[in-house]
């Protein structure tokens, strides 16, 4: 970890998605934007850059690759397409070991075109700073600095030597290339500047968490959204299990027997959710 090393706890951030790929689901739709953060308190920050710089090496050494893309790793795709099946699920298996034990909090968001129609009262355009409101990707991400923050004052207000605020915010590259940064609206008690500051995670390890994080949510997603009553393939036990072990605070966990695992479960539980809230059984399919 090459700026990791000096920092007392960070906050790393990637995004995930399936752009252009239906599910057939209103609930997942191809055209949204999913952000993902994996928060590391001050207490143990030494403990995971050593544990990530264990297992970074250990994957270095044996298959000559220093930045790892879970998405890659699962498709068989870049690096990873002489790797066999088994080999490939074990990396998995691996991260997912790392992340249960660590128990790092995790926030996702995600906004899709009907985002705004189910809080219209609450609806916001142009910009503020130089983040577009009306860009979905750019919105995204201030909410999920917005979600951060607030999870991150609660639990330092319940364990206030667990965390030296303000954090440094670290976003994999993509909105800005690696090196740039860009202030935040707001939120400079939780989030150094307050600015994100975009890297690759082969300078900043940590947002190796981040991206494994961000596809193990968005495949469980997909997977629930998508698949048809039966056995459990072993590609989505390996999804499923890491899934599982995630310390996802803003995301509830339902426990469902196998043979009832699929779409309908799926949307049954978030029409539930829906409802609950006051909103439409299912999202609007127009803006």
């Amino acid at each position: 970890m090459v700026e990791d090393a000096l920092i007392r706890g960070a906050i790393y951030v990637d995004d995930s998605g399936n752009p252009g790929a239906e599910s057939g689901s209103d609930f997942l739709p191809s055209a949204r934007k999913s952000w993902t953060a994996v928060i590391v308190p001050s207490v143990i920050a030494a403990h995971v850059q050593a544990a990530m710089d264990i297992f970074l090496n250990g994957v270095r050494d044996e298959f000559g690759i220093a930045e790892l893309h879970f998405t890659e790793i699962f498709s068989n795709k870049g690096a990873w397409t002489r790797v066999s099946v088994e080999r490939r699920a074990e990396v998995i298996n691996l991260m997912a070991d790392v992340m249960a034990k660590l128990g790092l909090p995790v926030v996702h968001q995600t906004v899709a075109h009907f985002t705004m129609l189910d809080h219209a009262k609450r609806l916001i355009k142009g910009r503020t700073c130089d983040w577009n409101l009306e860009d979905i990707s750019e919105l995204g991400l201030l909410m999920l600095c917005s979600g951060v923050s607030r999870h991150i004052r609660t639990m330092a207000g319940d364990s206030p030597n667990d965390f030296n605020l303000p954090f440094p915010l670290y976003v994999d590259e993509g909105i800005m290339p690696a090196g740039g940064q860009r202030t935040l609206p707001n939120w400079g008690d939780v989030i150094e500047g307050p600015k994100a500051c975009f890297r690759n995670s082969v300078d900043v390890a940590g947002l190796q968490l981040a991206d494994f994080a961000a596809f193990v949510i968005n495949r469980s997603q997909w997977i629930s959204a998508t698949r048809t009553l039966g056995p459990i393939k072993p590609a989505e036990k390996v999804v499923l299990r890491a899934a599982a072990g995630l310390n996802i605070v803003n995301l509830p966990f339902h426990r469902v027997a196998p043979e009832e695992f699929g779409r309908e479960t799926y949307e049954g539980r978030l029409v539930a959710d829906r409802l609950a809230k006051g909103l439409t059984p299912r999202p609007s399919q127009r803006v």
